[in-house]
């Protein structure tokens, strides 16, 4: 995908969830954190992301070398480990992708426990919307 479009994607995403934060109803606040959440996984997967193309797993046909060295050199532009002293392989970086499995998980589990908040909030006030909720607390 495009950077530009990748870009522009995730900042209308953004400016999306931050419009339904700012509204009066509990469940458009729920729908704004869950849709910034995923605009963040994004931002994170698209910035952890560079020119390598390869998935960093080694599958059964190929020959694992007994001598892998592994220099990352920053300077030199050297972000994969050196197969016996050849050119190096451009792998994804898989860190970011475990960081982002994770984060998805605790924003499952956290909207899961705010949607609950918000059904208890309906069923004892009758109602969602924070103005009246306001007016009902005093």
């Amino acid at each position: 995908m495009n950077n530009t479009l990748l870009s522009l994607v995730i900042a209308i995403l953004f400016g999306i969830g931050t419009f339904l934060i700012l509204r009066r109803d509990i469940v458009r606040v729920i729908i704004g954190l869950s849709i910034i959440s995923h605009a963040v996984n994004l931002l994170i997967v698209s910035a952890g992301a560079f020119s390598g193309k390869d998935v960093p797993i080694i599958t059964h046909n190929e020959v694992v070398p007994t001598n892998i060295i592994f220099s990352d050199s920053l300077k030199n532009g050297v972000l994969a480990p050196l197969l016996n002293g050849t050119e190096p392989t451009h792998f994804v970086d898989p860190l970011v992708q475990a960081l982002v499995l994770t984060a998805i998980v605790i924003s499952l589990a956290t909207t899961a426990m705010i949607i609950i908040l918000a059904y208890r909030i309906h069923e004892e006030y009758g109602t969602t919307d924070i103005q009246k909720l306001k007016r009902l607390w005093g």
